[in-house]
């Protein structure tokens, strides 16, 4: 009832204001005093121009997004269409000669006036909003406030002071701002002073009662950021970043966003550099589905493609939870999208989800990857990654999907382990379907290894381990992995996927150096103020079953080309999948008829003939 309400109170206030944008046009056009005759032309372009707006915002989704939040491309979303109704408005005023048609100088008058009016509604409701006047429930609940020091006067650090500065709700207060280029100091930014290097908190921190350090983390060097850590540690400060890489360099850094210093944050990696104009021309405007879009890897697809603007998001997965996290997670953040609870391997379902919507693009994400789960379940592992993704990928042939993008792993590559196995005999399916002669759909996988959070890795389960006291399970002291955040790994999954020309190739992210669990371990230990052996012991319980000492990201290191991105690898190997291609739909069928594990190991052996030899 209050959902049917706020929205009928929005489609009264739109109609006001486009309503008297167009009154006030003539007004303006008769200098107060519109002739009689001339009123009723008024009213009669009133009735039918205002209807057409309203019908256009509906349909390219303005009032599915919340309306406190106003960002840019909201506006030029609107000046767009309301452009548009106004050229075609001149345009028959010069093809037909009508006296119900507005002259050309009402035409563009209303333009003005209706963006202007919309422009006046919704940057005031961000105002009132932005004041705390709808959230006096937070500022009830959170009394305390920290006081905090900001580290940066680049755009991140100035959109962070903004929005402490006019929402007390999060409990923060800027008192100071803290930077390294000696240029800035003596200055203040939104009012709050530019003290000096972050050195020196040690003399203002009593001066300001200054509690806690927020920071940019991908913004600083490793060793700049163990420095800091070091200071926050030894002055007692309570130490804040921002957590999404994604959203850094989107713009996005907004105080909603913030989280303790984390592990993830002191790993040497390089930083990723992204190309965000090809991938938001690719997305902007098109159909976009994710599968598994609850998971690790599809939740973050989802956001950094909803940011982009797509004409719709279609988002599947087979959990509702998950579902329904990531749909209220893009709700908050004012973005639409359209969930779909469906399991991937249901061919009927998945067709008739396809048909409804009619994607451009498919992003692949859907998959069980837990590799000692797996190990006893190859029926599992066949019947969820590959006849899920063969069906998928079969379906959007048959559709014509412009770009099918499947997100793949490292442990595709001589797999070992049911996962890998599972997930290699996927990139085979969808690399024989892109060589069959009546295939329209460019298909494409991105290989790569661990994500830095995710369900399942190492971070959530030391994390775990550490907050019972102990002790850390790690399975051998020289096991390394590759990892990379979930923001960078999904925005250069984006990146990959809008070269121009993707068809039957595999990609490969450069994920940088193994990096040692053991030193993952410590380095969490430390984090939290507590000593390896003393406070926290660590134990080696030996490598698992399907477990790699060392993951590989290539067959051959140097069977692969560079792209534009130095990030993104191309492995070289397309001509592997033509002996598959007559076979699809006996692979598919043959895995559907599966029934013991036996079975299942036998059918790997068939496409992988060293598998578990």
């Amino acid at each position: 009832m209050l959902n049917l309400f706020t929205y009928s109170l929005k489609l009264g206030v739109y109609s006001f204001c486009l309503a008297s944008s167009i009154a006030l046009a003539y007004t303006l056009k008769y200098e107060f005093s519109i002739p009689l005759p001339l009123q009723k032309v008024m009213w009669y372009n009133i009735c039918t121009l205002v209807p057409v707006k309203i019908i256009t915002l509906i349909w390219v989704g303005e009032f599915k997004g919340i309306f406190s939040y106003f960002r840019l491309p909201d506006l030029v979303k609107i000046a767009s269409c309301f452009s548009v109704i106004s050229f075609v408005f001149l345009l028959s005023k010069f093809c037909v000669q009508s006296p119900l048609l507005p002259s050309r100088e009402i035409i563009l008058a209303d333009l003005l006036f209706s963006i202007l009016f919309i422009l006046f509604f919704r940057t005031s409701l961000r105002i009132i909003n932005s004041h705390g006047i709808f959230n006096k429930a937070h500022n009830t609940s959170r009394p305390g406030t920290l006081n905090v020091a900001i580290v940066g006067t680049h755009e991140a650090g100035s959109n962070i002071v903004a929005e402490l500065k006019n929402k007390r709700f999060y409990g923060l207060t800027p008192v100071g701002v803290v930077d390294d280029d000696s240029k800035y100091y003596g200055r203040t930014l939104h009012e709050i002073p530019v003290l000096g290097p972050p050195e020196c908190l040690r003399d203002y921190k009593e001066h300001y009662k200054i509690e806690g350090i927020v920071l940019v983390s991908h913004a600083l060097s490793t060793k700049r950021l163990n420095e800091l850590a070091q200071l926050a540690q030894e002055l007692n400060l309570k130490l804040l970043t921002i957590p999404s890489f994604g959203e850094f360099l989107e713009g996005h850094a907004f105080a909603t966003r913030l989280r303790t210093l984390d592990v993830e944050d002191f790993l040497e990696r390089k930083p990723v550099h992204l190309n965000l104009e090809r991938s938001t021309t690719l997305v902007a405007n098109r159909v976009v589905a994710i599968t598994g879009a609850g998971g690790s890897i599809g939740r973050e697809l989802s956001k950094q493609i909803a940011i982009k603007h797509p004409s719709q998001l279609i988002l599947m997965d087979h959990s509702e939870y998950n579902l329904f996290k990531i749909e209220q997670d893009l709700l908050r953040e004012g973005l639409s999208c359209t969930p779909v609870l469906i399991d991937v391997s249901n061919a009927r379902d998945v067709e008739s989800c396809l048909q409804k919507y009619y994607p451009h693009l498919i992003y692949h994400a859907a998959a069980y990857k837990h590799v000692p789960l797996l190990e006893n379940q190859s029926l599992v592992a066949l019947k969820n990654n590959a006849l899920g993704t063969g069906i998928l990928a079969k379906l959007a042939n048959k559709m014509e999907v412009e770009r099918f993008v499947l997100i793949s792993t490292d442990k595709a590559i001589n797999p070992i382990n049911n996962m890998g196995a599972s997930k290699r005999i996927a990139e085979i399916l969808c690399m024989a379907l892109q060589h069959k002669t009546e295939n329209r759909t460019q298909f494409m996988a991105v290989r790569f290894g661990n994500v830095l959070g995710s369900a399942g890795s190492v971070l959530p389960i030391f994390k775990e381990q550490i907050a019972r006291g102990g002790p850390i399970t790690v399975t051998h002291p020289e096991m390394t992995r590759f990892f990379m955040t979930i923001p960078e790994a999904v925005g250069l999954i984006l990146e990959a996927s809008s070269f121009e020309s993707i068809a039957g190739k595999t990609f490969v992210l450069d994920m940088g150096s193994p990096i040692k669990i053991l030193d993952v371990a410590k380095k969490m230990i430390e984090l939290n103020n507590l000593r390896v052996g003393t406070d926290i012991e660590i134990i080696f319980t030996g490598i698992r079953p399907g477990e790699k000492l060392h993951e590989d990201l290539v067959y051959n290191p140097d069977y692969f080309d560079k792209t534009t991105n130095q990030y993104i690898w191309l492995t070289k190997d397309p001509m592997e999948y033509l002996p598959y291609v007559h076979t699809i739909d006996e692979y598919l069928q043959e895995i559907e008829k599966l029934n013991s594990e036996e079975e299942g190991i036998r059918f790997i052996r068939t496409l992988i003939p060293n598998f578990k030899m």
